[in-house]
């Protein structure tokens, strides 16, 4: 029978030799990674970006395949689905830049029947978690044909993903990450338009049934804005109802863009008319299409103006925002799109509530 000071023995051999067993592993995989860090996925992808002209994303999404087309053209960047709207040209080279530094760590399955398990099988295959990227040449050559897979992390914690060069057997293990660019908004600042409630003079909104929600910025206090034609009887709904109507346009951002061609505009949805200090109007129209999935959508339509006696800043902002944004609707998110459609109901309630 092993005494006390036996088993307290054993227990911390044993220990040791699983705690060796845990670092040998670590050290392996470290190894391998140190062993093959400077293979990249992508040979001389970087040295090749001012070659490249065409991004082509597919993936496949309950049966069916979507994609996402992003062309240079004229030294831009535009979105080939959403009728060339501009792409951020700074999140075009980090995409490419996050291809370029993946780095091969281990060799894995050439058996079709796996990749489902590492989420390399090809885009047209039912079922596929797979993403296809493709980098095209200026004419139209292939840079990169690749299926990136599967997101896991390394045994220090790294970064890891499974990949496999298109029409290759062969699928990898690499150190790195690349980020989701299904969404049109991957490949956009995201920005709709940056109007700050500091800048804001006055607002008019204007409900479906005419009725008008008027806010003015009355003095430069820490609350400076007053609902001006809210009845006797009612008040704000909350603490921060005036913040979420005069924060409209700040920082205001969407899900959706298109152009605007097939959509009409109905003055008889309202509008917002958000007026600043420095001269600058902007226009906010509404739209009521069929969604993708048979549901009405809410999109919107956004134009600026500048009074003749307008700052300079007012006419800058005009200048480099006006052609974008009439040439574009929106959609955005529900809360967003609320405070832009606040209404005397909404905004406000019954005095003697709360």
């Amino acid at each position: 029978m092993l005494s006390l000071r036996s088993l307290g023995i054993l227990t911390a051999v044993t220990a040791t030799v699983v705690l060796a067993a845990v670092l040998a592993v670590l050290w392996r995989h470290d190894a391998t990674i140190s062993g093959l860090d400077d293979a990249p996925a992508f040979p001389g992808l970087e040295q090749q970006i001012p070659d490249i002209a065409r991004i082509e994303i597919s993936w496949n999404k309950d049966g069916a395949i979507e994609q996402v087309s992003v062309a240079r053209a004229e030294g831009s960047w535009r979105i080939a689905e959403q009728n060339g709207y501009p792409a951020d040209t700074g999140k075009i080279r980090d995409f490419i830049l996050s291809l370029a530094e993946l780095k091969l760590v281990e060799a894995k399955t050439a058996d079709p029947a796996r990749y489902a398990r590492l989420g390399v099988a090809d885009v047209t295959t039912a079922g596929s978690g797979a993403t296809r990227v493709r980098l095209l040449g200026r004419n139209g050559d292939t840079i990169v044909d690749a299926l990136i897979g599967s997101e896991r992390t390394s045994g220090t914690g790294g970064a890891m993903l499974y990949l496999r060069q298109s029409g290759d057997a062969r699928s990898w293990l690499a150190q790195g990450q690349v980020d989701s660019v299904h969404s049109v908004t991957a490949w956009t600042d995201g920005v709709v338009i940056d109007v700050g409630a500091d800048r804001i003079q006055e607002i008019h909104l204007t409900a479906p049934n005419s009725n008008v929600l008027e806010v003015r910025r009355v003095d430069d206090s820490k609350t400076p804005f007053k609902l001006m034609n809210m009845p006797e009887d009612r008040k704000p709904a909350t603490f921060y109802t005036l913040n979420e109507i005069t924060d409209g346009l700040s920082q205001l951002t969407f899900e959706d863009v298109r152009a605007i061609q097939d959509m009409t505009f109905e003055p008889s949805l309202g509008n917002a008319i958000y007026q600043t200090r420095s001269g600058l109007t902007v226009i906010v129209d509404f739209a009521e299409v069929p969604g993708a999935s048979g549901a009405v959508e809410t999109w919107t339509h956004f134009s600026v103006n500048v009074a003749p006696d307008a700052t300079e800043e007012a006419k800058s902002f005009a200048a480099a925002n006006a052609e974008r944004l009439n040439a574009w609707a929106y959609r955005l998110s529900d809360s967003r799109l609320q405070r832009l459609r606040h209404t005397m109901e909404s905004a406000t309630i019954p005095a003697t509530e709360g």
